[in-house]
């Protein structure tokens, strides 16, 4: 009966699907055309300016918040942290926030595992810790993690194990470089459904001969 260990395992690398990850930077050009390593098959991100959106078309507060694509703003732009008086550059130019938060948009839900990050160098920027925050497809939060843009130079390397995210917000008042994320798309279920019919065809043929 080794067919459930063997089906379970195949099934288990499906849900998974291969994680990688991809080190972006913001060295030409606007932000929607990021530059850096590719992003894994199936993953495809946007980044725009964003709004907290409370309200509905009737005016009637929202149940839950949702960060949304600001309307108003124009694309994401990408500059020079000294130039701008934000201290040396980080590497070349940067994911300029300074204005507006900025909002991480991927086509589907993806499975986050690591995300690093580093801001300025200047301690400009909010004087009390904001977040980082990673939302699920009904805008539900699902993780924050804390920034402190009023040190100079901030990194952070975090070890995730994020499931079904959708978007992420960067807050706004800094400048952002060498953003790095351990991706992997999160399989639609009927096409794992289907791979995992598959997988037992081939097991209940094995199992046969």
């Amino acid at each position: 009966m080794k067919i459930l260990p063997s089906l379970l395992t195949a099934l288990a690398l499906m849900a998974g699907t291969s994680q990688a990850a991809s080190v972006l930077n913001f060295n030409t050009g606007v932000a929607n055309a990021v530059t850096g390593d590719a992003l894994p098959v199936g993953v495809v991100l946007s980044l725009d300016y964003a709004s907290l959106e409370t309200q509905d078309a009737l005016g009637d507060p929202l149940p839950v918040p949702s960060w949304v694509v600001d309307a108003t703003a124009g694309p994401v732009q990408v500059g020079s942290p000294f130039a701008a008086g934000y201290g040396a550059d980080i590497d070349g130019t940067a994911l300029n926030a300074v204005d507006s938060p900025v909002l991480l948009t991927f086509n589907g839900a993806v499975n986050i595992s690591s995300f690093a990050i580093q801001l300025d160098n200047s301690s400009f920027g909010n004087v009390f810790d904001t977040n980082i925050e990673f939302f699920g497809p009904s805008d539900n939060l699902i993780f924050s993690i804390p920034v402190r843009q009023s040190v100079s130079g901030f990194s952070l390397n975090n070890t995730l194990s994020l499931t079904n995210v959708s978007k992420v917000v960067l807050p706004t008042a800094a400048y952002y470089d060498n953003l790095n994320m351990g991706l992997a798309a999160v399989p639609e279920p009927s096409k794992a459904m289907l791979l995992g019919l598959g997988a037992l065809s081939v097991f209940m043929r094995r199992r046969r001969a």
